[in-house]
């Protein structure tokens, strides 16, 4: 995991912290287990799409360092 998928979750869980203690009184106890799932799914898909996005621009840079280079001849 990188470190910018470990702040963005760890963001998001003191955000998610911080709702679930301001809503606690409102919402139903089903209702708010219903909402951390959602919460965690929610992380998860950011995670991977983060994750996936920087696998590919890693094989990007890969496969260019891979390519010859013209080299022009007088």
């Amino acid at each position: 995991m990188t470190r910018e998928t470990e702040r963005l979750i760890e963001v998001a869980t003191l955000l998610g912290s911080r709702l679930n203690t301001a809503v606690k009184d409102v919402i139903p106890p089903e209702a708010q287990t219903h909402l951390l799932n959602a919460q965690r799914e929610l992380l998860l898909a950011v995670k991977v799409t983060i994750e996936h996005h920087r696998r590919h621009r890693e094989a990007a840079d890969a496969a260019a360092r891979r390519r010859p280079v013209r080299v022009e001849v007088e």
